[in-house]
């Protein structure tokens, strides 16, 4: 703990600026981040708005696929994709962070404390 993990990651995707030396990034490199602090979600918006923007049909990395089955795969069955954001739980949010890190496509996850809750 306390080791500089997120500040790691922070430099690695460009939120923090080296403090020297170079950092090379390959071109097949697509990085997907979930940060700890998971601020970017509306809490008045459903689960499922979160992850589908309110498509029916989104990509995931370069797949089309039905939103309403992205989001079970996560374990949101049925009326739990209609939950609010803000109400969820600590393990739903962190379900829920992965299901939007997964829809980016990356080929490197970083996932900063994804278990924190």
């Amino acid at each position: 703990n306390g080791v500089g993990k997120t500040t790691l990651f922070k430099t690695i995707v460009g939120l923090e600026p080296l403090d020297g030396g170079d950092l090379k990034i390959g071109e097949t490199v697509k990085i997907s981040y979930v940060d700890q602090s998971r601020s970017n979600i509306d809490p008045s918006k459903t689960l499922w708005e979160v992850v589908s923007d309110g498509l029916d049909i989104i990509t995931v990395g370069k797949t089309e696929i039905p939103s309403r089955a992205y989001v079970s795969k996560f374990g949101f069955k049925g009326p739990d994709q209609q939950k609010k954001a803000g109400v969820l739980s600590g393990g739903e949010r962190n379900r829920l962070n992965l299901a939007l890190t997964l829809k980016e496509g990356g080929n490197l996850l970083l996932l900063d404390e994804p278990t924190n809750d």
